[in-house]
């Protein structure tokens, strides 16, 4: 049974599914605020966080300390990819197509909004200078949002969202020029939930170019609308997923994920010792869970309720398994402190290595709950009642659904007694991951087949 089939409170994925359908016609007045859409409803609508005084001056200082422009390899190319944070589920999502699609001699741009180590040398760093003056389209966009949405014309409030309106303008300022420059015919990000990627989207659109979504992790209602032309997808079960949020089946292709390419169980025999050996855990059963305390705001009580279960379990069978936890990258250990019987991980060992040594996996709406089906693993959705729904994997059979503390004690007890739990089948992973170890060439094939295409298009016109 779902969450809100038992709590009056809404979640935060379907208040904010309200709210793009309430504020739908000001975006669409506006394209300029879609960078600003997770940042008006979390920030503002949500968390109420209006700009104070200190707030306000520090606006008033940033044109004095950024001033740079975008630097590194800004030049002529027919596919440009955008890059943004260092997150793995994102940079690794494009690196292998960035390498495919140069190694077919395609003309190919990488920019990056972020900090640019250990990335190609020909990487471009975006780079822009800080406004202070909001743009002419900020205060009637406000007007219109505080029209249509109930509680956000406040003051402070307002003040905050003139001040992100003015750094949104210097992004697409700075967008514009580069476009000149590079002259792409199409554009690929990870991420439009990002400001960055979704900056780069209507920049691009804008100009008549296309734009593609590379899917980077579990899908949820905060996926929508759906900003890209196309989204490629992992695979069926995300286009079933974005369909039910209202997405048009025709936006997207099932093409697979490049990041998961190279994830297969290894072969080696010393994973698990490299998982436990550097925690000083003996070699027994290993439960390792991959925690969601990023984002409190949307996930509610779950995290620490998630952090209760497992400490109390792990106390229980402390001398038949391990219960280890993974931070989630954005995430520090503050849920865990005081849970003597836990282990903390967090970057090391890789997620290839964790997911080959480990013999369950569990978490609350980790990309993991995907990830993990490739590795043919006990997957375990922590899910009760009364909690936000984040994820509903296990309504599809890719989990088995945990919905209290004394559920995984059974659980644990019968995989112990019985063997490791259940796996999940083949088939079904391929539901989830179309194309597997081919996904990088499936993903250039659309693009290369895009850009011959344009060229036929383009020499057509031409002749005419």
């Amino acid at each position: 049974m779902g969450s809100s089939a038992m709590n009056p409170v809404r979640s935060l994925d379907e208040r904010y599914l309200e709210f793009v359908e309430r504020t739908g016609v000001v975006f669409a007045q506006y394209p300029q605020l879609e960078p600003l859409r997770y940042f008006v409803f979390k920030e503002l609508l949500t968390q109420r966080k209006g700009a104070r005084w200190n707030e306000v001056a520090k606006h008033w200082l940033r044109p004095l300390i950024y001033r740079n422009r975008t630097t590194g390899s800004v030049r002529r190319a027919e596919a440009l990819l955008w890059a943004e944070g260092h997150r793995e589920v994102i940079v690794d999502a494009l690196l292998p197509v960035n390498r495919e699609l140069t190694s077919r001699g395609l003309g190919v741009g990488l920019v990056f909004f972020g900090n640019t180590n250990g990335l190609p040398g020909s990487t471009a760093h975006l780079q822009f200078p800080s406004r202070v003056a909001a743009p002419s389209w900020a205060k009637p966009a406000w007007d219109g949002l505080c029209d249509v949405v109930d509680n956000l014309r406040d003051k402070a409030l307002g003040r905050s969202f003139l001040h992100m309106s003015a750094e949104v303008q210097g992004l697409f300022d700075e967008l514009d020029r580069i476009l000149d420059v590079i002259g792409p015919k199409v554009v690929v990000t990870a991420s439009t939930q990002l400001i960055g990627g979704a900056g780069a989207v209507v920049a691009s659109r804008r100009r008549g170019i296309l734009t593609l979504l590379l899917q980077h992790g579990i899908l949820h209602g905060l996926y929508v609308p759906m900003l890209a032309d196309y989204m490629l997808t992992w695979g069926q079960s995300s286009n079933e997923t974005l369909v039910r949020f209202g997405v048009s089946p025709q936006k997207l292709v099932a093409l697979g994920s490049p990041r998961h390419d190279s994830m297969f169980p290894s072969k080696k025999s010393d994973a698990k010792a490299r998982l436990l050996r550097p925690l000083s855990l003996p070699e027994k059963p290993t439960l390792v869970f991959f925690s969601n305390g990023n984002d409190l705001v949307r996930n509610g009580i779950a995290p620490l309720e998630c952090a209760r279960w497992l400490e109390t379990t792990a106390a229980q069978y402390s001398k038949d398994i391990n219960v280890i936890v993974r931070l989630h990258p954005n995430e520090d250990d503050s849920l865990y402190r005081g849970c003597q019987n836990l282990r903390i991980i967090k970057e090391s060992p890789d997620l290839a290595t964790t997911l080959h040594a480990c013999d369950w996996v569990g978490s609350l709406c980790s990309s993991v709950l995907y990830d993990a089906l490739l590795y043919r693993k006990p997957i375990w959705q922590f899910y009760a009642d009364e909690w936000p729904e984040l994820a509903d994997n296990w309504k599809y059979d890719l989990a088995v659904r945990i919905s209290s503390q004394s559920e995984l004690t059974e659980m644990i007890n019968r995989a112990l007694c019985e063997g490791a739990g259940t796996f999940i089948d083949a088939e079904k992973a391929g539901r989830v991951f179309v194309n597997h170890g081919r996904a990088v060439q499936a993903v250039a094939d659309f693009i290369q087949a895009r850009l011959e295409n344009h060229r036929i298009e383009s020499a057509s016109l031409h002749v005419r």
